[in-house]
């Protein structure tokens, strides 16, 4: 509880551990769900376990911060106490850049996996490259900001001026800003012709649309960032460091919640004891220029014999995929809908041929169950 002096180091390392514990099982829940369910880990999985690496080690810059009295009015601490919190605040912008970078770059990498469109992949290619690139120069111009290095928190050399450091930080919200707002567009876009039902494709939009929730919280700490005023810095960047936190963490979570949705229809299967949805093996190719196997499923509970059972999910498969291969005169496939299916992101067509195996080898016993009594009573 905050004192007099205005003690607030236990509420700030209290969320700082809530945030991070919460950022930690969305990454395993993201992990269990691309390598044991989709059997699919890339480049974006990849990326996200960096930036959850630099979430980490923020979490731990603050926890050294707040013993150094970050959270305390200035005024009630002493020289090596503020000069020890100076340092740790300029390794965690850095920390901060890399992590914001990451968790964009994880976004954009997923969203490269979904469309086939050769334009919208090489332009998310492109926004790769400028986030690597952009992050790189803002991450030497801070570190860069005084000679000698050390300076920076020990005022013993020549240093940039505050204003231009401020200025740093803009330009790197601005790239942030801009980026959140056009990953959470483009789902808009290359989902509005999808041929799924129009309460799927909005459930799909508010999935990948989070990074409006993102670019609000960092556009809030642009413009508070001034309330960090050079005279009392502990105290006053409190309330910058917790949009900040948001701003991190939930960028993270937001690129972990639509990896997750193979997961969610396992796990609501499994409550509603649905076997059939139990036994779908989820197999995916690991690039998305990859030709990824089918969605394969293992059907226990038909009684046929084996060459029956392997002719009705043969021809289960044709009924799914009839109009697939080739569809109609004049119209186009829809690769994007077979690609959300393969990501796993919207229900996978394996339900819907286990299912269809299933009804055609109950109605087989049926026929032969009605051919038997038929014969029983002479009326065949």
């Amino acid at each position: 509880m905050a004192s007099a002096q205005g003690n607030w180091e236990s509420p700030i390392n209290g969320l700082t551990t809530c945030f991070l514990v919460l950022v930690i099982i969305f990454l395993l829940l993201r992990l269990y769900t691309r390598i044991f369910i989709v059997r699919a880990f890339w480049w974006d999985d990849f990326t996200i376990i960096l930036a959850v690496v630099g979430n980490t080690i923020g979490a731990g810059l603050d926890f050294v911060e707040t013993s150094n009295g970050f959270g305390r009015h200035q005024q009630f601490l002493s020289h090596h106490s503020i000069r020890e919190f100076r340092k740790y605040t300029y390794g965690e912008w850095i920390q901060t850049f890399a992590t914001l970078m990451w968790t964009k770059v994880s976004i954009c990498l997923f969203l490269m996996r979904i469309p086939r469109i050769k334009a919208l992949r090489r332009t998310l290619q492109w926004a790769v490259a400028f986030l690597l690139f952009s992050n790189t120069i803002l991450t030497t111009a801070w570190v860069m900001q005084c000679q000698p290095l050390h300076a920076a928190w020990d005022d013993q050399g020549t240093c940039m001026s505050t204003e231009a450091l401020l200025k740093i930080v803009l330009v790197q919200a601005v790239i942030s800003v801009v980026s959140d707002f056009s990953f959470a567009i483009l789902p808009i876009i290359f989902l509005w012709r999808v041929q799924i039902d129009l309460k799927t494709k909005f459930g799909l939009w508010t999935l990948m649309c989070l990074g409006f929730i993102t670019g609000a919280f960092c556009l809030v700490r642009t413009i508070l960032n001034h309330q960090a005023l050079p005279l009392d810095r502990t105290y006053d960047g409190i309330i910058n460091w917790i949009w900040r936190l948001f701003e991190v963490t939930i960028g993270i979570i937001a690129a972990c919640i639509p990896t997750l949705r193979p997961l969610y229809s396992k796990v609501v299967s499994i409550l509603k004891g649905d076997k059939t949805d139990r036994n779908i093996r989820w197999n995916l190719g690991t690039h998305p220029s990859s030709q990824p196997e089918k969605w394969t499923a293992n059907v226990e509970d038909v009684r046929c014999s084996e060459s029956e059972e392997a002719s009705d999910t043969v021809g289960a498969q044709d009924i799914i995929n009839e109009g697939r291969a080739t569809p109609p005169k004049g119209k186009r496939r829809d690769t994007m809908r077979d690609q959300l299916v393969d990501e796993g992101i919207i229900k996978t067509e394996a339900n819907d041929i286990a299912a269809t195996s299933s009804v055609i080898a109950t109605k087989r016993r049926d026929d032969m169950g009605l051919g038997n009594e038929m014969d029983k009573y002479g009326i065949s």
